[in-house]
C-alpha cells in the first residue's frame, strides 16, 4: 500500500507540475488529466469507491473533456506567441499567495471543532449519505456548477464564432 501511495503521489505531482509549466494548452489539459487520475488513485487507496468513480466520471470524463473542447475552439493553443518569462515576478507572487492560503487553511482546519471531535476512522460515509447531502444540502451549489460549466462552453463557442466571422 505504501509503495502504491508513493507511485500515485509521484504521478499526481508530475501531472500538476506539467499542467502549470507547459506552454501548449492541449498538453496542459492532458497533464491535468494525469493529475486527476492520480487523485482518483488516491481515492481508491482510501477505499472511497464512490469518490473514485465520481473523480473518473466527472473530472476526467466531463470537466477535462469540456476544457479540452473549449481549448480546441480557441486560436492560440501552442503557446509560441510572444516571449516567455521564466520565474518572473508573477511566479513568486503566486507562490507566496499559495503558501499564505495553505497556511491559513491549515490553521483553520486544526482549530475546527468538528475535525477535533471526529476520530480518524469515523470519516467514512456511505453512498446514501452522500446522495442525501447532495440533494438536500448541496443542491443549489451543485446546480450552479452545472450552469457555470454550460456558460463556459457557450462562451467558448461564441468566441470561436466571432473569430470565424472576423476572418470572413
Amino acid at each position: 500500500m505504501e509503495i502504491a501511495f508513493w507511485i500515485l503521489s509521484a504521478i499526481t505531482v508530475i501531472g500538476a507540475i506539467l499542467a502549470i509549466t507547459m506552454r501548449n494548452l492541449v498538453h496542459c489539459v492532458l497533464s491535468l488529466i494525469l493529475f486527476f487520475l492520480g487523485i482518483a488513485g488516491h481515492y481508491l487507496l482510501l477505499r472511497a469507491d464512490f469518490l473514485f468513480a465520481v473523480q473518473v466520471l466527472i473530472y476526467i470524463g466531463a470537466v477535462a473533456v469540456l476544457i479540452l473542447f473549449a481549448i480546441m475552439l480557441t486560436r492560440h493553443v501552442t503557446g509560441t506567441e510572444g516571449p516567455r518569462e521564466v520565474l518572473g515576478g508573477k511566479w513568486w507572487a503566486g507562490m507566496g499567495t499559495a503558501v499564505i492560503i495553505a497556511g491559513l487553511l491549515w490553521a483553520i482546519i486544526r482549530k475546527d471543532p468538528l475535525a477535533a471531535m471526529l476520530p480518524a476512522g469515523m470519516a467514512s460515509t456511505s453512498v446514501t449519505e452522500i446522495g442525501r447531502a447532495l440533494v438536500a444540502d448541496w443542491l443549489v451549489p451543485f446546480e450552479a456548477m452545472g450552469v457555470l460549466l454550460t456558460a463556459a462552453l457557450i462562451g467558448a463557442v461564441v468566441i470561436a464564432l466571432e473569430e470565424v466571422i472576423r476572418k470572413r
